[in-house]
């Protein structure tokens, strides 16, 4: 076994864990979850802890995220029961949104690439070595 994944996978259960205890202690009304994310971007953006400390895990963990998530929402798409609890106006708003949010994340990342085949990264960034 790779122990480099355990180590790493281990990293960021421990910022969960971490995040638990803070929402617990201190009453926050945030999600645990959240609060541990919060902690490590903090400490990543301190370099406390370093992006190659939890890169693989992390990337293996959002590549495989859209199947954790499909199945309970194609589920409760398909149940019978569905349309019954969520009203039209609110499935018209679900369905605005969902393409709105797909065309601004396309209408982004094009932007994005048109400014990076615009702009060396050497001038935006300076010599990152």
């Amino acid at each position: 076994m790779n122990f480099v994944w355990l180590r790493q996978f281990f990293i960021l259960t421990a910022f969960l864990l971490l995040g638990y205890g803070i929402v617990n202690i201190f009453q926050i009304p945030l999600p645990a979850s959240v609060a541990g994310m919060i902690l490590l971007l903090l400490t990543l953006v301190t370099g406390v802890i370093k992006l190659e400390w939890i890169e693989m895990v992390s990337s293996f963990q959002v590549k495989h995220l859209t199947l954790l998530l499909i199945p309970p929402i194609v589920g409760l798409f398909i149940s019978r029961n569905f349309l019954g609890i969520v009203q039209w106006p609110v499935l018209v708003i679900i369905i605005v949104s969902s393409i709105s949010s797909l065309l601004g994340t396309a209408f982004t990342v094009e932007f994005y690439e048109k400014m990076k085949r615009s702009i060396p990264v050497r001038r935006i960034f300076g010599d990152l070595k």
